[in-house]
């Protein structure tokens, strides 16, 4: 029944969207389209700051609104009548996340699809790598809604990340291009700004006193669907007396809870702030490792969970496999090698290649002149 409804609905919207077409004209103009947030994020704000100095007689549109699979109701239906206008009268479109219009329709030839994705990695699998699994939509909806369908070009942070967007997107991978985001021009300015830099520290420092004269270390884990982060033994044999732990789970986590009066569980300072802020950086399977070696940071991988995280969702980065060295499944030896400093320069570079080479400060000026078509 569901699949039937499905198909009502795209069918019907592609009748809707065949009048829009027909009386539409075609703009110069540069659309928006996010199911990730009620407000635009820091790349297409970037995006459309380029767009604006390169070419200024281009207006740009946002259509952002958080689409959660599980409360999509009307109100979403009806806002997507408002994309699909908007898609009609444009030369070019601007997506971060997967959106039912883009997908479904067939839109005409002059307008120019580009998929920033909100991360630039992909370490854990999505889209058509987890369809019929736990994580991921049933392989029936995802064939009838035409999952990732209709990109032109699709940017990543690495030519390492390429095959994996290929196989989650089933796009070319001629069209995935490894330009970088432009939040990570944002992280490297901001990085660089040593004034600023200072000012973040004092700030830190005010909110957490406790973590005055100690090493800052950022813990980023993923979000496990349904299930709290495995950080029990992580959280209980940390070093508190040298060093601060600061916790900043995923936006989405409701199932984590830590009781430990030690840890600094912070919703106060963005992910962004917090790796520039840290003296090192544990991650699991996040897109967040990416940013922490973006800017050179040292950088653990603690994975208690692997073997299950591997059958519910899959990954296509596996630490253990690929950076061993700082890789660990149980929290003792991490901890050792944290307070030894065991990450080293070849270690840190390795994992900066491998997941964002391709971003060098300059990637909103790059897809901004890609999607005007001033470069291909």
């Amino acid at each position: 029944m569901k699949n039937f409804i499905l198909r009502i609905m795209k069918y019907g919207m592609r009748f809707i969207y065949f009048f829009m077409k027909l009386f539409t004209p075609v703009d110069d103009k540069v659309v928006f389209i996010s199911r990730q947030s009620d407000e635009p994020s820091l790349n297409f704000l970037m995006l459309e700051e380029e767009i604006d100095n390169l070419a200024p007689h281009y207006t740009c549109e946002f259509y952002c609104k958080l689409g959660l699979k599980n409360k999509m109701g009307p109100s979403y239906v009806l806002f997507m009548l408002k994309q699909m206008k908007a898609l009609a009268g444009a030369k070019v479109c601007i997506t971060e996340s997967y959106c039912i219009p883009i997908s479904i329709l067939n839109h005409k030839k002059e307008l120019k699809v580009i998929q920033i994705w909100h991360s630039m990695v992909a370490i854990k699998k999505f889209g058509w790598q987890t369809v019929d699994t736990p994580e991921g939509s049933s392989s029936s909806v995802s064939e009838i809604m035409q999952m990732h369908r209709g990109y032109d070009y699709v940017i990543v942070g690495s030519e390492y990340m390429r095959g994996f967007f290929s196989e989650a997107m089933r796009t070319p991978k001629e069209k995935i291009l490894p330009l970088g985001t432009p939040s990570a021009d944002a992280i490297i300015q901001s990085y660089s700004n040593l004034a600023n830099k200072t000012a973040l520290y004092e700030k830190f420092f005010d909110v957490y006193p406790k973590a005055r004269g100690k090493k800052i270390i950022v813990y980023l884990p993923t979000m496990r669907r349904g299930e709290a982060v495995d950080c029990a033994e992580l959280v209980e044999r940390f070093r508190y007396d040298n060093f601060a732990l600061l916790v900043k789970l995923h936006p989405l986590d409701k199932d984590t809870v830590i009781y430990n009066s030690n840890v600094i569980i912070d919703e106060k300072f963005t992910t962004e702030q917090a790796i520039i802020l840290a003296d090192a950086v544990i991650s699991d399977y996040s897109g967040a490792a990416a940013e922490a070696a973006l800017l050179g940071k040292p950088l653990y991988f603690f994975t208690p969970d692997i073997k299950k995280y591997s059958k519910r969702c899959g990954i296509n980065v596996n630490p253990m496999e690929v950076f061993p060295n700082v890789s660990f499944d149980k929290a003792e030896p991490l901890i050792e090698a944290i307070n030894s400093e065991r990450a080293t320069q070849e270690d840190i570079s390795l994992v900066k290649e491998l997941l964002c080479g391709g971003c060098c400060g300059n990637s909103a000026e790059s897809i901004a002149k890609l999607a005007l078509g001033y470069v291909r």
